[in-house]
């Protein structure tokens, strides 16, 4: 998350750090509802400014915290639809499963749909390129003839993560067995008629 700075001393990315694992820490132990900036302040070692200077409200740093190492990685093309697929689902396991995201996650849900705005300067940049990622593996997919020509690559990532998602937050954490099984299931759902 880059955001244009004031001119000025640079500012010092280990304090950043120190403020993310802080923010992570509070999550984990306090959830959503007990991440302040106060709480993670006096944990960081740092001042209520000095957060206030890297992210504007709550939300802001709760997301940074839950999803600061997602790049989409896992979403590529390999000409093997079967490992791509299998790729993305572990790989989004494991993001989600974190114990900071798993924390963060209702709070950040509860946040976007009251703010929309803010959903979209923090998620929609990123969201925009695993989705345009995920179309070109369906892309290609379709073209080798391993997946239907009618399947909406939108749809089926909403699929995906929202099962993912769902079993994190109401249930529990995705096992083997989930992750199998939702391959499986998507494979079987996407296979050409």
């Amino acid at each position: 998350m880059s955001r244009a700075h004031s001119p000025g001393r640079p500012r010092d990315p280990r304090t950043d750090a120190a403020i993310i694992r802080a923010a992570q820490e509070v999550l984990v132990e306090d959830g959503y509802g007990g991440l302040t900036f106060d709480a993670v302040a006096r944990r960081a070692g740092v001042t209520r400014p000095t957060i206030y200077r890297r992210w504007p409200s709550r939300l802001h740093l709760a997301y940074e915290a839950a999803f600061r190492d997602d790049d989409g990685a896992a979403v590529t093309d390999t000409g093997d639809f079967q490992a791509d697929l299998g790729a993305l689902v572990r790989a989004s396991v494991a993001s989600y499963s974190r114990p900071a995201t798993r924390a963060a996650m209702p709070g950040i849900l509860a946040e976007f749909q009251r703010n929309p705005q803010v959903r979209a300067e923090l998620r929609e940049p990123h969201e925009s390129e695993v989705r345009a990622r995920f179309s070109a593996v369906i892309a290609g997919a379709v073209a080798r003839g391993e997946v239907g020509a009618d399947i909406d690559s939108d749809v089926l990532f909403d699929t995906i993560v929202g099962a993912i998602q769902f079993r994190l937050i109401v249930a529990e954490r995705p096992d083997d067995a989930f992750v199998k099984g939702l391959i499986e299931l998507v494979q079987r759902g996407t296979r050409p008629s």
